[in-house]
């Protein structure tokens, strides 16, 4: 109940004082209570004063939100003499295994680490190039690598001295020849993304110098969230939101993880058609990203299996029927008969790069050639069954240009359908 809404006559305690007394009017703007005694004396009162009989009266308390504006947190310095320490901490909103892959990868400190133009690895190895890769450096405790301050000053040496994966990484930096620091970050998981502390200690006599220039080096977390890639969490409330929310979370995938490794096979195949329909900005994003790790890898994750009733087109007879690998060896058996128009005419990219570079190694000699795969022959369930994507594609864009859409309508396949429907209004254009 509102405390102006109160019924005249309720009986009331004063907080203060202990005594009772009787509601006997409402001022509003603001809300004060006259109220009577029972010796007949009447004074005033507001809320904070009163107890009401019957009525509670909960202590209004400030509700900090879960992630503060902007994700910017604590950040404070403090120095004594010889001893200096300094607190930076951000919220963001990804995850720690993305978190942790931005924050040990040291060539992009330049980036957004205040006072660092560029870092390099420091490893003992002969090919002169990979000197300066961090690829080939040891990513544990003892590990050197070397920073260049955006000052005049040679490459200072930096030293990796703590190292959980996914929780804290810290290392000794300097700028200068007069003093160092120990720069330890920390990730701390939360319901919409990562906490990350930032701690930098310094002792000595000229520990005062890693004062200066406080104000850009508090901001260092606040520039590395311009480049940390994001990912959108939900409440409850809002997964709750819709009734068919489970069936379309994750594309109909049991989970987000399942959603990306079926996408990121799809970009494999050379269907990034599907990776761009995802509706998902993040998702679609770490689809994208891992197709891109995959190709530098060649690590492809399994491919899950599409959801009942998904977008997945079922394969009939034909050279659609078969797999990856007996696919490849069907073109490069096909390319080495001389029939490279085959070949060429493959709509997979990958399977197409795939089959010519097996062709060059079998005509070098450093691989035997496959055996010509058996082609399945199509089944007779329905009229389409041996209907290829691009003959399906044909009849309904010309069914399309007729004013048919029903059948375009009905297709379960969902980045099918969008191709014919650009395909119709494309040609509409056309004709115009």
């Amino acid at each position: 109940m509102h405390l102006n809404r109160i019924n005249l006559g309720t009986q009331c305690t004063i907080r203060e004082t202990g005594e009772s007394g009787t509601l006997k009017k409402i001022y509003f703007y603001p809300t004060k209570y006259e109220i009577e005694f029972s010796d007949g004396n009447i004074r005033h009162y507001s809320s904070k004063d009163l107890e009401f009989d019957g009525i509670a009266q909960p202590e209004a308390k400030l509700q900090a939100p879960l992630v503060p504006k902007n994700g910017v947190g604590e950040s404070w310095t403090s120095w004594e003499p010889f001893d200096g320490e300094s607190i930076v901490k951000h919220h963001f909103s990804t995850t720690k295994e993305i978190m942790w892959k931005m924050l040990t990868s040291l060539n992009m400190y330049n980036v957004w680490f205040y006072g660092i133009q560029r870092a390099l690895p420091v490893i003992d190895i002969d090919r002169y190039v990979h000197k300066y890769s961090f690829t080939h450096l040891d990513l544990i405790p003892g590990s050197f690598f070397k920073i260049r301050p955006r000052t005049i000053a040679p490459y200072f040496k930096c030293r990796i001295m703590t190292l959980e994966k996914e929780k804290e990484f810290g290392f000794t930096f300097r700028t200068s020849p007069l003093t160092s620091e120990y720069v330890h970050f920390t990730i701390e998981e939360t319901e919409f993304g990562v906490w990350v502390t930032c701690k930098r200690t310094s002792k000595g006599l000229f520990s005062f110098l890693t004062q200066f220039n406080w104000p850009a080096k508090s901001r260092i977390l606040q520039k590395l969230d311009t480049v940390v890639p994001k990912v959108e969490f939900k409440t409850e409330e809002d997964e709750a939101g819709s009734v068919d929310s489970g069936a379309n979370q994750f594309g109909g995938f049991a989970s987000r993880q399942d959603y990306i490794d079926y996408g990121i096979n799809m970009g494999l195949e050379g269907n990034m058609d599907f990776v761009n329909a995802i509706p998902e900005k993040p998702i679609r994003g770490m689809a994208k990203a891992g197709i891109t790790k995959a190709k530098r890898t060649g690590i492809t994750p399994s491919k899950p299996d599409k959801p009942a009733g998904g977008a997945a087109p079922s394969s009939g007879g034909g050279i659609a029927a078969l797999s990856p690998e007996d696919l490849v060896a069907y073109l490069v058996n096909k390319g080495l008969e001389g029939d490279m128009d085959t070949v060429n005419a493959h709509t997979d990219k990958v399977t197409r790069g795939k089959a010519k570079a097996m062709i060059v190694k079998i005509k070098r000699g450093t691989i035997d050639r496959p055996a010509m795969p058996e082609i399945p022959e199509a089944t007779s369930g329905s009229e389409d069954a041996g209907e290829t994507d691009e003959q399906l594609m044909e009849r309904l864009i010309a069914k399309g240009l007729e004013g048919d859409m029903d059948e375009v309508n009905a297709l379960d396949n969902r980045v099918l359908r969008g191709k014919i429907k650009a395909a119709i209004v494309k040609a509409k254009r056309a004709a115009k």
